[in-house]
């Protein structure tokens, strides 16, 4: 049987569970790295523990995940050949990084990283509820690991910083949001393009400095996270002193959704306390809905009243112009005459007042 005959026949062997092979020690292997058993085989696991900042407020017993992976659409095809988890710890922030050094291993890989994030109390990540955290499930199934890829309770910290930060960032990319939200600027050792090749180039040759650069990107987002969340956390209990009424604003809404009604009505009304400006009369329309739907017509007639005095002709105002014509006039002909005159006066503002005009052309297309 000829060598590439042998080497297909151990490939579908590992596919259908035999036991994996060792991978070969002649193969150059990420630095830091050594073998770890489990019940798969082994898995290449990388352990630290780095010091840590006292962190105010300190976010508890999270395991800060951020995986690697073959394809950045994700689909049935894709695995995540490396993970870092990272866990505060009492004498700093211990980070575990696991990697993949051959497919066949892919249950050896996914049992260690479900290990690691079973030890703590709850799991965060940056947008893993879209990408990270489906994909590991799907390769637990697809490996026909026994039962299902349980993980403790999970917070998405880009789903936080999209409802408290989005009026203030041009994206929301772990890059810019270190940069704005935590003042660290980070050469990144490799775009996140070259990510998968950097990977199959290490199958075909072996390890690369192309492939450590990836490990150490993966090291850095992950030791990112612990940082914000415990910046998130402080904007989220408004403990930000540098909170305007935008940001006020933006976390009434929040904790309104998430059903923390006080601290949303407390958020709420520090907004409308700014006085003059867009998100002040925003959040003063936001509290009239509320009591209207609560039966509060008075008190929230009286609010709109006052508002519709304070704003009706202040041509810096056309978002809360446009919503009290459209709420309380039922006149979203003139609410889109407003916007679509301020796309006209204010150049630099138009594009973001162009989701408005557009919703209400469509309603006023529908009413005709």
């Amino acid at each position: 049987m000829s060598a590439i005959a042998v080497r297909d026949l151990r490939d579908r062997l590992d596919r259908l569970g035999a036991p994996p092979r060792r991978p070969r020690l002649d193969k150059a292997f990420p630095r830091g790295f050594d073998p770890a058993p489990t019940p798969y085989g082994d898995v290449w696991l990388r352990e630290d523990v780095l010091p840590l900042p006292a962190l105010d407020p300190h976010p508890g017993a999270f395991a800060y995940i951020d995986t690697e992976t073959t394809g950045l659409s994700g689909g049935a095809g894709t695995y995540a050949f490396a993970a870092a988890v990272a866990r505060p710890i009492d004498c700093g922030l211990r980070l575990a990084q696991l990697f993949l050094p051959q497919p066949g291993l892919e249950a050896a890989f996914l049992r260690r990283l479900h290990e690691e994030l079973e030890a703590a109390d709850a799991v965060a990540s940056f947008n893993g509820s879209s990408f990270d955290l489906p994909l590991l499930r799907t390769r637990w199934v697809m490996t026909r690991m026994r039962g299902e890829l349980a993980t403790p309770p999970h917070v998405d910290l880009l789903t936080l910083v999209r409802a408290l930060y989005r009026h203030r960032l041009e994206d929301c990319t772990l890059r810019t949001v270190e940069e704005r939200l935590l003042g660290y600027e980070r050469d990144d050792p490799i775009d996140g393009a070259l990510v998968p090749d950097a990977y199959f180039a290490f199958l075909h040759r072996g390890s690369s400095a192309m492939l450590d650069a990836v490990l150490e990107h993966n090291r850095l987002d992950v030791i990112s996270l612990v940082h914000l969340h415990s910046r998130l956390l402080t904007r989220l209990k408004g403990g930000d002193a540098a909170m305007d009424a935008s940001d006020w604003l933006a976390l009434g809404r929040h904790r309104l959704r998430r059903g923390a009604r006080a601290d949303g009505w407390r958020a709420l009304r520090n907004a409308t306390n700014f006085g003059d400006g867009e998100a002040s009369a925003s959040a003063g329309l936001l509290i009239a809905r509320k009591l209207s739907r609560r039966g509060s017509v008075p008190a929230a007639e009286e609010l709109l009243g006052w508002l519709e005095q304070r704003v009706a002709d202040d041509i810096r105002l056309p978002v809360a112009r446009a919503r009290l014509l459209e709420w309380r006039r039922r006149d979203p002909h003139s609410a889109l005459s407003v916007v679509e005159a301020a796309q006209e006066r204010m150049p630099e503002e138009a594009a973001g007042l162009e989701p408005r005009r557009t919703r209400l052309h469509r309603k006023v297309k529908k009413g005709r």
